[in-house]
């Protein structure tokens, strides 16, 4: 009997430290998810971030009361908000040597600001200034993560954005344009 109580009240324990890691850990998401939304200038990154996983979404805690992601405007608001996601997410993973791969692979995630019909060789400068240099931070951003994760992280950006900032240049592994693509067209043909 005696050992049957000890039993139940170890289990309660663990379960509560469990939760409690786990309380933590959304928290650390929250504080990195919220660093990166005010690096971006997204709407309402100035409020604390969390992640609600009730119903898979970002939540900004205003003065109002929650606002999820689906209130918080623009497109450019989405795409920062799910790319400063994963990023805190793959953040903690790494911090904790959590068994997820340091992978991330984005398709283009300027396109709210850069549309790809008004593509002219990838140059941005044809963008309103605010336009512009939200693209910079996205990519920025994107650059310090895997610059402070060093081998730990990759991140791999399909677009036809093309910034001049030798940052950028040196990360560009391959430039698909004038017949080369990332499907070889003799592939097709074959």
């Amino acid at each position: 009997m005696l050992r049957a109580e000890i039993q139940q009240l170890e289990t309660a324990l663990d379960d509560d430290a469990a939760e409690e890691r786990f309380a933590t850990a959304l928290d650390l998401v929250g504080r990195d998810l919220t660093s990166y939304a005010t690096q971006l200038g997204l709407e309402h990154g100035n409020n604390p971030l969390r992640l609600d996983l009730k119903h898979l979404t970002v939540v900004a805690d205003t003065d109002e009361g929650p606002l999820a992601l689906a209130q918080m405007g623009s497109g450019e608001n989405w795409v920062g908000y799910h790319v400063a996601a994963h990023l805190s997410l793959h953040k903690l993973f790494k911090r904790r040597s959590r068994p997820v791969p340091g992978f991330l692979m984005l398709d283009q995630p300027s396109q709210a600001h850069y549309p790809p019909e008004r593509d002219v060789d990838g140059r941005i400068d044809g963008l309103g200034d605010e336009d512009q240099a939200a693209v910079r931070k996205l990519f920025l951003l994107l650059d310090q993560y895997c610059s402070e994760l060093q081998a730990g992280m990759q991140v791999i950006v399909a677009d036809h954005v093309e910034l001049l900032d030798s940052w950028f240049r040196e990360a560009i592994a391959e430039r698909w344009r004038d017949g080369i693509a990332l499907v070889p067209s003799s592939w097709l043909r074959d």
